[in-house]
């Protein structure tokens, strides 16, 4: 999404570094999808940016996709739908079906190029880019309910509730800390604190991943 700045502490690359270890036997063979979810403010862009970081070192070529970007509606105005009615919240308001079509389309087409959304914070617009793709890429799918996708390799859940983020969501100040976001964000609590079962790897409150 445009506007979302990620600012990379020691702690991610250090995690980032745990998750690469664990899966480090999957990939450049072929192209290989992982998925991180969990609430907001749980530091899943952060994850993904860190994984990349380190892929990048590794000349190993990956891609990142943000749950964001395929939200059906722009941000404030998804948010103006969500003040209509609470059950407006959930993966409903998600493309999620072309998502794991794009996921699918690069782990296994020879195309060099992915046309997809991007979500404009600012101007609250949904825009296109062109995405290049190249063979064997890592392709690492952040967002809320991206345990959900059926295109995925690794599913990574990262436990921390909207109350443990509540810092973190101040100081990336995307979204206003309101009553009526945080009863947005138990909603998805409730929805999001079931895919903790689905997931392969998951992550506590101290950036460690759980012994599963």
């Amino acid at each position: 999404m445009i506007g979302d700045h990620i600012e990379l502490k020691a702690e991610y690359l250090n995690l980032a570094n745990q998750v690469l270890a664990k899966i480090s036997d999957n990939i450049g063979a072929k192209p290989f999808a992982i998925s991180i979810s969990g609430e907001s403010g749980s530091g899943k862009s952060t994850l993904a940016v860190a994984l990349a970081e380190l892929l990048d070192r590794a000349n190993q070529p990956n891609i990142i996709l943000h749950m964001d970007d395929y939200f059906k509606l722009p941000p404030l105005s998804n948010h103006k739908n969500r003040e209509k009615n609470l059950e407006n919240v959930g993966q409903h308001e998600v493309f999620l079906d072309l998502l794991d079509n794009h996921i699918e389309y690069i782990k296994f087409n020879k195309y060099n190029q992915l046309i997809k959304p991007l979500s404009d914070y600012a101007s609250d617009e949904i825009r296109e880019e062109v995405v290049k793709i190249n063979q064997n890429s890592v392709i690492i799918v952040e967002g809320t309910y991206t345990t959900l996708l059926q295109n995925i390799d690794i599913k990574i859940f990262i436990d921390r509730d909207y109350k443990s983020t509540l810092e973190n969501r101040k100081k990336r100040a995307r979204d206003p800390i309101t009553p009526f976001v945080e009863k947005v964000l138990a909603i998805e609590h409730v929805i999001i604190s079931r895919h903790k079962t689905l997931s392969d790897i998951i992550i506590d409150q101290n950036y460690q991943i759980k012994n599963t």
